[in-house]
């Protein structure tokens, strides 16, 4: 069967129009997405240039910010530094002014200063030139300078005048001829021609300074006649110094007929001294018989009957000019002189035998009573003077003593107490001592190791037989002898008990031993440089005797330091022991000496060396082996014996 397919007209097709619709739809819509989304990044890119934009404004706001921030900050520092400058400108020039006013005032200080100077030193050149004329003005009249002596020449004099203690030393002095020795013989109560006078004559009797004792031994005055002045034996320059008159307690200036410049030399050197003078003129009733002969007397002419008074007019008269005249005349030389106006004593020595002689005063008194008055006042006012100062003194000494003993009471030190001749002789008889023999004493507190010292400065082992006892206890209870078995005839070595035990204790220690009859102490300290160490240092500092600071037990003290840093003995091998060994051997070392150091300058003693040993070690030095391991050993031996041979004991 054949179809035929119907034909239609030709109309649209409602599908095909669909499909061009909705392609042409969305294809608008896509074109339409298209431009909004370029205009949604055209409107970002926009946004982005603008932020952009707006942030590069900010940087450039921010920049001209900082700019104009600096600008105002530079602007602000250069005003400050401005302000600055023109106040230190200121200040600078207000400073130079300142400087300038000051440099002013000292430039005007000084031309004032130099001014005075210059014053001052035309005064000391005038000063000078006239001191060289004065000197040389005196050395022409014959006035040495005066020299003061020297210590040595001061005990050199007191020796020439038998000088002694306790006594009052009269000198009478002055020219050749004044009657000098005839004073003192009336200061003595004797006549020139009596037994035990001095010698008296018209020529210079007097050669050398001679001593006359008082006959009262209750006075104990000495007077003393020196040699005149003036003559060819004594030159009257060099009289003052060349006598000695410097150590006397009192000088009588003695003058006759002219009061010289040796006389007023003598003065003014005791015034200088500080030694009491009396200004004496002698034969008063010589030179009153003198100026009644002047004014017309003539004892050949008297006549009692006829005027009974006549002589006694003339001497009265006489006798008020001779007062007068002597008087103005030294108050003249004094004044010259620019010494102090002082009495003339106007004596005859006739009178003066009086006076001293009988209770009775004589007729013709004119200033013997009061000269004599006078010099024995001076006697006892100087004798209470110096009884004073001896008082004051002692009591000083005294004081300073007791307060010196509280301190070291206190600090445990025993008084240094000096021993009699019989306990010096007791004690020596104790040890034995030997004149032949050098005696070195061991000491220490307990503990200390000294009869392993002991043994070992022998040349014994502990344990030999006649070695020292030793022990962790006190073993030594009695001071024991030991002869030194290389030394026999030259060393005796002592044990001394140690102290700071019930049997020993260490306040008596040094005296109670007799510790002062050795000629050698070792001070033997262990652990600790203890008070009784100081007492012992201290006491033979006193007595003169030579010590040694010994530090026992070195090879123990040592081991003891490796083990606090750590030593084991059974863990370390040789190198490493050898380390610890090397810085526990310098650790003990320095701290030793250092702890000696401040110990002795803590006690006030002087600082001295301290030897560091062991007992082994020692031992091999005293028998001249070299051992190993030696610090001060060979030192110690070598010392000790240095200070036995210096003492000359042996020859």
């Amino acid at each position: 069967m054949c179809f035929t397919e119907e034909i239609k007209p030709d109309v649209p097709n409602q599908n095909i129009a669909d499909i061009e619709a909705r392609a042409k739809a969305e294809k608008q819509q896509a074109e339409a997405e298209r431009r909004e989304k370029e205009a949604k990044e055209e409107l970002e890119r926009i946004q982005r240039a603008a932020e952009e934009e707006r942030q590069r404004a900010q940087a450039l706001q921010e920049v001209a910010n900082r700019a104009a921030e600096k600008a105002r900050e530079e602007m602000e520092r250069a005003e400050e530094e401005a302000r600055r400058v023109e106040a230190a400108t200121r200040e600078e020039a207000q400073r130079v002014l300142q400087a300038a006013e000051e440099e002013r005032q000292r430039a005007k200080l000084a031309q004032t200063e130099a001014e005075k100077a210059m014053a001052v030193a035309a005064e000391e050149a005038r000063r000078a030139v006239a001191a060289k004329e004065e000197a040389e003005s005196r050395l022409k009249k014959g006035i040495r300078p005066v020299v003061t002596p020297s210590l040595d020449e001061l005990e050199r004099a007191k020796e020439r005048i038998q000088y002694r203690e306790g006594f009052f030393h009269f000198a009478v002095t002055g020219v050749a001829g004044s009657g000098k020795s005839s004073l003192v013989n009336a200061f003595r109560g004797l006549r020139n021609k009596d037994a035990g006078a001095a010698a008296t004559g018209v020529t210079e009797t007097t050669l050398e300074t001679a001593m006359y004792p008082d006959p009262s031994p209750n006075h104990q005055l000495l007077w003393f006649d020196i040699p005149g002045a003036g003559t060819l034996k004594v030159p009257d320059w060099q009289y003052f110094n060349e006598h000695g008159l410097y150590v006397f307690d009192c000088i009588i200036v003695l003058f006759d007929a002219r009061f010289t410049l040796t006389d007023i030399a003598i003065l003014s050197n005791a015034r200088r001294f500080n030694i009491p003078a009396y200004i004496v003129r002698s034969k008063a009733d010589q030179h009153i018989r003198n100026i009644m002969r002047d004014m017309g007397y003539n004892s050949d002419d008297d006549d009692e009957e006829d005027d009974p008074g006549r002589r006694n007019r003339f001497y009265k008269a006489a006798r008020k000019q001779y007062i007068e005249e002597t008087r103005k005349s030294i108050k003249a030389n004094l004044e010259n002189a620019n010494l102090p106006d002082e009495q003339v004593y106007l004596v005859s020595n006739d009178t003066m035998l009086s006076c001293v002689t009988t209770q009775k005063p004589p007729k013709k008194v004119i200033d013997e009573i009061e000269l004599l008055t006078d010099i024995y006042t001076q006697v006892v006012s100087r004798r209470t003077e110096r009884k004073a100062r001896e008082a004051a003194e002692l009591a000083r000494r005294v004081q300073a003593e007791r307060e010196e003993l509280e301190r070291q009471l206190r600090r445990g030190i025993q008084p240094v107490v000096r021993p009699t001749l019989e306990e010096i002789r007791l004690a020596k008889a104790k040890v034995q001592y030997d004149d032949a023999m050098f005696h070195f004493a061991v000491a220490g507190i307990a503990g200390s190791g000294k009869s392993s010292l002991i043994n070992a400065l022998c040349g014994m082992n502990n344990s030999d037989p006649n070695a020292a006892p030793t022990g962790v206890n006190e073993t030594t209870m009695e001071i024991s002898r030991y002869v030194d078995t290389t030394h026999p005839e030259q060393f005796a070595w002592y044990d001394v008990p140690g102290s700071g035990t019930l049997g020993t204790p260490d306040w008596q220690y040094f005296n109670s031993q007799g510790l002062y009859v050795f000629d050698c102490v070792l001070v033997l300290v262990n652990n600790r440089f203890t008070v009784t160490d100081q007492a012992i240092l201290r006491n033979c500092h006193h007595f003169q005797i030579p010590t040694f600071i010994v530090r026992s037990k070195s090879d123990q003290h040592i081991l003891n330091l490796m083990m606090d840093m750590g030593f084991d003995s059974d863990m370390e091998d040789t190198d490493s022991r050898e380390q610890f060994f090397n810085i526990a051997r310098e650790r003990y070392i320095s701290g030793t000496r250092q702890s000696v150091k401040d110990n002795l300058a803590t006690a006030n003693l002087p600082d001295q060396r301290v030897y560091i040993v062991s007992k082994k070690t020692l031992f091999s030095a005293a028998q001249n082996r070299q051992p190993m391991g030696m610090i001060d050993e060979v030192e110690l031996l070598t010392d000790l014996y240095s200070v036995a041979y210096r003492s000359g004991r042996f020859a």
